[in-house]
């Protein structure tokens, strides 16, 4: 049988369609033999790596999202307003708020601190390492010195997650040698590459990118440099899920990347998504087949 790879790309709260991934593969019985996750595919991945069992793994993780552990982490306040537009004034007073707050920060290497990031992990990821977890399991960070993508395979899994999933402004990169290390997103979105170096024949890649792109009504600084990203990750994901064997990407238009309180949703759009793909997914895996085996069901 050919090795089939996960490659879980990142995206905040929208991650969670990961695991309406992962429960259906499980359900139809497709075997998974490594993961390879990027920030918030590496929090999942690691969690199904340690424990393959995804209704149990899912149960866990929205416990957690109803705990205080969660409430301690203030996301919600991060989750843009869906209210009618404000007066002028208020717009105005918002920005300059904003911009004199942006100033503020313009020193420090995060907005919040790592140890919220930490104590989320412990909450979600038990003891151990990246080496003996029940799947083999590689966490992708990024070298900020290099511009260079890392594979974490060794060490502690919730020290490799953390790693990979330290997004840029929010929390700061950590210093190992030479090695300046941050987000897997910064360099490899979605991980086809260092899941086929992790000896994949067939890759299932997943990707939690919004597909909408919406007029920019408010052409602020800020709001630019954000846009600009978005492009540019988006180019860089059109790439690496070009090289996938199979490709799922749930429809999760319009949703930001901190509304973890609509986990449900995206479990959901991710489970519907993957039953879609089921005939392709089964096709890539018979190709990889020796020819002798092509023809057996």
């Amino acid at each position: 049988m050919p090795r089939i790879g996960l490659a879980l790309g990142g995206g905040g709260a929208r991650g969670a369609a990961h695991f309406g991934v992962l429960r259906v593969l499980e359900k139809e019985r497709i075997p998974i033999d490594m993961i390879a996750g990027t920030s918030m595919g590496a929090i999942v991945g690691g969690m199904y790596a340690q424990n393959p069992d995804a209704g149990a793994i899912i149960a866990r993780y929205l416990s957690f999202l109803e705990s205080a552990d969660y409430e301690s982490l203030g996301l919600k306040n991060i989750v843009p307003s869906k209210s009618e537009e404000p007066h002028l004034l208020q717009r105005f007073a918002r920005t300059i708020a904003k911009r004199v707050y942006i100033s503020s920060l313009g020193t420090r290497p995060g907005i919040m601190k790592p140890e919220i990031l930490e104590d989320a992990l412990r909450a979600l990821i038990d003891r151990g390492t990246v080496q003996n977890t029940e799947i083999p399991f590689g966490a992708v960070a990024t070298d900020l010195n290099s511009g260079s993508t890392i594979l974490l395979k060794e060490g502690s899994l919730r020290r490799a997650v953390k790693r990979s999933a330290l997004i840029p402004g929010f929390l700061p990169p950590e210093q190992d040698g030479t090695r300046l290390i941050a987000d897997g997103g910064v360099s490899e979105p979605i991980p086809v590459d260092s899941v086929r170096k992790m000896g994949a024949d067939v890759v299932i890649a997943v990707s939690v990118d919004t597909k909408d792109m919406l007029p920019l009504e408010d052409a602020s600084m800020i709001n630019i440099m954000h846009r600009c990203d978005v492009i540019r990750g988006n180019f860089i994901s059109d790439i690496q899920t070009g090289k996938a064997d199979v490709v799922i990407w749930p429809d999760l238009s319009g949703k930001h990347w901190s509304e973890f309180m609509s986990s449900g949703a995206f479990i959901k759009a991710g489970e519907e998504e993957t039953r879609k793909k089921l005939p392709e997914i089964r096709s890539a895996i018979r190709r990889k087949r020796h020819w002798i085996f092509r023809f057996l069901p």
